[in-house]
Order: structure tokens, then sequence, then C-alpha cells
């Protein structure tokens, strides 16, 4: 498109409009472009991950709409989902992005400005670290590590490139939990907050017992598995399923703790944790199922001054909703409490439970949904993302340093799990203080894959 004789006129259509970029970029009386949609401030991203029915297509439709944003690849091991993700790309934007299965080979992609990586837990870190390896840009889903060593790992090679870096814990960018956590420190009206509840409860459906089958034509199993070590194909791994098995998935902790474990860890000011416990296990099994990770969960995190935060959840058993939502958190002061809500409101009680104020985004509408960024939340975060790209500025709504401190949580919680011992670490730099959880530490990788 030739920038320089673009022209808006009356008559275009809303779709031509929005394929032109008119909104995003204008023509100075020098001739002069400039804007977010300007050539020069364009960020071009790649999309790793983007099946049709996974979280990738929410997030590569948030990034379309992002202004200044071209989505230059998409990056799949399923065939079916390049095909998808390409059509929606050209459909919406009128731009037909390469498609390509390997991510290593889009790193290579000299103009290429960042990746969101939306693909299987076993494959955050990794994606990560060699991005930023290449020079780009990272958007990951959380937890941003697999296990502690990689979350050593991410922070030290951010240090080391200074590339950007932002975990996908929308609700850092929602502006009614910064306006409460504001309010709530300032004259401290609720007291310190010294303790935290948080939780998840769900009914999954059954995995099944799988069975080895040949692999589909559409996937490509090796990539598919990348740096986590070989196995042979089974009928219910792919897709989403891989969450409760241990090769791959963080269990229902790294799944959707994350948000609320965050959220807590925000509001009480506190960095890693001095001491991990977790109690559960398979409570509520389905019959003729393969589960390998526990059902049931309640952990506790424990940090310097007396503050403690605690995550329940369950994956098989839906327990009665605790202050009305399925998933939450609660953090308690001396004088009070403030609920954060996954509808994008906040509540502030006292000490006896009476309401004292609540924070609601504007226009909002509830969805019902447990996790799922509302009302805008979700588009701020990715806003905020590619304004940091475009910036070179290191100072994202999740930098790596902060994601690192709250993806530790739920997974040094699945090692006190496994171990069945309390873990301690340095509150400060999360360095591991006991021998308990060193085999769980690390992890085992493909021969030619470790990073």
């Amino acid at each position: 498109m030739d920038c320089g004789k673009l022209r808006v006129n009356a008559g275009m259509s809303r779709r031509d409009f929005a394929k032109a970029g008119a909104e995003l970029f204008f023509v100075t009386a020098a001739g002069r472009v400039v804007g977010a949609g300007a050539p020069s401030n364009r960020v071009r991203l790649a999309i790793m991950g983007c099946h049709e029915k996974g979280r990738g297509r929410s997030v590569m439709n948030t990034m379309m709409k992002t202004p200044g944003v071209e989505i230059a690849w998409v990056c799949d091991v399923d065939s079916r989902a390049r095909d998808f993700a390409t059509k929606m790309v050209e459909d919406a934007t009128g731009f037909r992005p390469k498609k390509e299965k390997d991510i290593r080979k889009v790193l290579e992609d000299a103009n290429l400005d960042g990746i969101v990586c939306e693909t299987p837990d076993h494959w955050h870190a990794c994606a990560a670290f060699m991005a930023m390896n290449a020079g780009k840009a990272v958007y990951v889903e959380k937890p941003c590590c697999f296990c502690p060593a990689e979350g050593e790992k991410l922070i030290a090679e951010w240090k080391r490139t200074g590339m950007v870096f932002q975990m996908g814990n929308q609700r850092r960018a929602s502006k009614t939990y910064r306006a409460a956590l504001e309010w709530a420190k300032d004259g401290l009206p609720l007291g310190e907050f010294k303790y935290a509840r948080a939780w998840y409860d769900a009914v999954r459906p059954p995995n099944g017992i799988g069975k080895a089958v040949p692999v589909p034509d559409w996937l490509d199993w090796d990539l598919w598995q990348g740096p986590a070590p070989r196995t042979e194909f089974h009928d219910n791994y792919v897709h989403y399923k891989w969450h409760w098995f241990r090769r791959w998935g963080t269990a229902e902790s790294g799944n959707n703790a994350p948000h609320f474990l965050d959220a807590a860890r925000w509001a009480l000011g506190v960095k890693f944790p001095k001491r991990v416990l977790s109690g559960g296990g398979l409570c509520f099994p389905h019959p003729d199922d393969e589960y390998e990770w526990p059902d049931t969960f309640n952990m506790t995190f424990e940090y310097p001054g007396d503050k403690v935060i605690v995550w329940e959840g369950t994956s098989h058993s839906r327990l009665n909703k605790y202050m009305g939502y399925r998933s939450a958190a609660v953090v308690y002061g001396s004088a009070g409490s403030l609920l954060f809500a996954p509808d994008d409101t906040v509540t502030a009680f006292t000490s006896e439970g009476e309401v004292i104020r609540k924070w609601e985004a504007s226009g909002k509408t509830a969805t019902g949904s447990l996790t799922d960024p509302t009302q805008g939340i979700d588009p701020m975060h990715a806003a905020k993302f590619v304004d940091c790209v475009r910036a070179r500025d290191q100072r994202t709504n999740s930098p790596a340093d902060e994601a690192v401190m709250s993806s530790f949580m739920p997974v040094v919680g699945n090692i006190a799990q496994l171990t069945g011992e309390s873990i301690r670490l340095d509150p400060d730099s999360g360095r591991l203080l006991t021998k308990a959880g060193e085999p769980h530490w690390a992890r085992e990788y493909e021969k030619g894959w470790a990073f």
C-alpha cells in the first residue's frame, strides 16, 4: 500500500477503512506520514499457537484490533490452525500473513518485532527465550515458566538482551483493580494487607483412557512436543487435555491460579514466598480416567512480615460459590478487605462485612466467565505491550521479573505437592534454600532443546 497516496473519503466502507488503516495514521501538509499506523511505527507480530478453539484465537483477534499492529506470521504445528488463522487475519484486515509451523524459522525474519506465545505450557519459556535471544519482543501466556529454573533463565535473558516482555496476566491492565489498590494504600483505610485467599472451582470433563494411535496428518507431533522428552502419540493428548499430563501441563494451579494469585501478590506488595506448602490429591476422579495431577489443591505461600496467600483449586468437584464467585481473590487488612472479582469489579468491605465502596468498569456487562478478561482488559493489556514494543520500553504491565514472581507461586506449589515437603526460598531472589525441591527445580529436555 502506498501510504503517501492514501486518501480518506466519505464513501469508504468500514471494512476498507480498517484495511487501509486510515484511523491509525494521517498525512501532514508536508506529506509526512505520522501516527501509530505509519510504516515506521507499525509493529509486526507473529502469533504462535492459533487454534480456532484455543486462547490463541482470542488474543490474535485482540492484537489485530490494536492500532498499528500487523499480524505478519501465524505459526502453529496444526496445519488446520494455520489455515484458519491465515483466513481470519486476511478476512479482517485484507492482509495475508505468512504461515509456518516452526517458530525458529519465523524468528529468522529480520523485520519481525515480536511474538505472541499461546502454546501449551511446556513451550512458554522456551519460545520466550528463543525470541529474546533473536532480538524479538515477547508476549507469553501464564505461567511464563514450566519450572523455577526456567524462570531464572528468563529473567537473566531479559536483562541481558533488554527485550520487551509481558506475561498474559491481563488484570494488571485493569483500571478498577489499580484504582482500588491505590485507594487502599492511600492512608491504609483497610489497614495493611496481611492475608489473601484466592480460588478457582470447576468441573473438568474426563480425559478418558488414551490409546496409541497414528499421528493425524494435520499435526507435527515432534514439533508439538518441542522441548519436552519424546513419547508416542495418544488420542487424549491434543488439544487442551495436555494440561493434566505432567510432561506438558502445570495442572489447574498453573492453568488458572496465576490470574488471582497475581492479584493477591500485587495487593500484598510481596516478591517471592519464603515458604510454600501444598496439600491435596485426586479427590474426585472420573471413572476410567487419566489425570496425572491432583484435582484438588490447597496451596499456602508465606512471605516476610507475616503475610500469607492461600489458593484453593478444584477441577472435578465444583464447590459452593465463595463470596458469590467461582474464581476470585480477597485480601484482608485489620480494618477490612478488598474482593477482586473476575467481572472486573472490586468491592471494599469493613471488617464486619459491610460494603464501603465498589469499583466497576464503565459500561460493563457480566460474562459469567471464571477467568477470561472482560470489558476491555484484554485490549488494554495488548495495547500496553504494543506501545512498549514501539517505544522499546521494558516497563510493560508484567515484565519478566514480575511475571516470574507470580509464575513461581503455582510451579513451586506443584513442587511442594509432588514432594510432600515444605519448600523454602530466598524471598528476595527466589533462590531455593532447601534440598527438598531440587529434583523438580529444573526439567528434563529433549536432546538439543535445552536453553
